[in-house]
C-alpha cells in the first residue's frame, strides 16, 4: 500500500511540475478588434495572463512588433503599453525590443492605444482596416513565446479586415553556443528544414523540423562562425541567422 501511495505521489508531482512549467504566460486573446469612433484616445486591451498557481512566481516579458500594415499617419497616432511604459509606435517598428516589469500571477496590463482623429485640423488619419502583430518572449526562457494581433477599424466594414501575416522572425539561442542551438520561429512560416553552413558555405548538417521550434545538436562541428538557414516546404530560404560555436 505504501508503494502505491509513493507511486501516485510521484505521478502527481510530475504532472504538477509539468503544468507549472509548460507555459509561463500567454495573451488573453490571440486577436482583438477595435472599431475606432470619436475624436479622442481609445484603448484596445489584450491582457498578459500569467497562469502560475504559485503566488511568488512572476514573469518578465520581452516583446516587439513583428508585423504591421499601419499607414504612416496611423503609426504617428498610436502606441503600445505594457505594465512598465507606453511606447510611441514609430519607435517600436521594425526592430525595437522592449522589456516589461515582472507580471505577477493572474492578468496584467498590455494594450494598444490610438487617437486616429484629433482636434488638430491638420490631422485626420485616413479610413481603413489595419493590423499590428506583437510577439512576446519570456525574458528567462526565450523559447516560451506568444503572439497576438491588434486589428483597428476606422470607417471600414468588417469584411475589410485583412488577414495578418507575421514577418519571418526567429529567436536563436544561446549565442555563442557550445553543444546545441535552439531556434524558435513562427509556425505560419511553414519551416520544414534547417541547415547549418560554415563561413565558406559548406553544409555541415541538415535537420527536418515541424511545429515552431527546433533543438539543433552541434557537438560534432568544430568551433567557428556558422549560419543557420530556415527552408520552407518549397525549398526556399525563409531567413538566415549567424551564430558562433565555441
Amino acid at each position: 500500500m505504501r508503494k502505491i501511495y509513493l507511486l501516485l505521489s510521484g505521478i502527481f508531482l510530475f504532472i504538477s511540475a509539468y503544468n507549472v512549467t509548460a507555459q509561463t504566460f500567454n495573451f488573453q486573446n490571440d486577436t482583438v478588434i477595435l472599431t475606432y469612433t470619436g475624436t479622442g484616445l481609445q484603448n484596445l486591451p489584450d491582457l498578459i495572463n500569467n497562469p502560475s498557481t504559485i503566488v511568488t512566481d512572476s514573469v518578465t516579458i520581452n516583446w516587439k512588433v513583428i508585423a504591421t500594415d499601419f499607414p504612416t499617419d496611423w503609426q504617428g497616432a498610436t502606441g503600445i503599453c505594457d505594465n512598465k511604459l507606453c511606447y510611441n509606435f514609430p519607435g517600436l517598428w521594425p526592430t525595437s525590443l522592449r522589456t516589461s516589469y515582472p507580471y505577477p500571477n493572474g492578468l496584467g496590463d498590455f494594450h494598444l492605444q490610438t487617437a486616429l482623429t484629433t482636434t488638430t485640423p491638420a490631422f485626420d488619419a485616413a479610413n481603413g482596416c489595419h493590423y499590428v502583430t506583437v510577439r512576446a518572449y519570456d525574458h528567462n526562457v526565450p523559447a516560451d513565446s506568444a503572439t497576438m494581433t491588434f486589428i483597428v477599424r476606422k470607417g471600414c466594414a468588417t469584411t475589410g479586415i485583412v488577414n495578418p501575416k507575421p514577418s519571418e522572425e526567429i529567436v536563436l539561442y544561446p549565442n555563442p553556443a557550445y553543444s546545441e542551438v535552439n531556434v524558435v520561429y513562427d509556425e505560419a512560416s511553414d519551416i520544414k528544414n534547417i541547415a547549418v553552413y560554415n563561413i565558406i558555405g559548406k553544409v555541415m548538417t541538415v535537420y527536418k523540423v515541424n511545429g515552431n521550434s527546433a533543438n539543433l545538436n552541434i557537438e560534432s562541428i568544430p568551433s567557428g562562425i556558422y549560419f543557420v538557414r530556415l527552408y520552407n516546404s518549397t525549398g526556399s530560404v525563409v531567413v538566415t541567422r549567424k551564430f558562433t560555436k565555441q
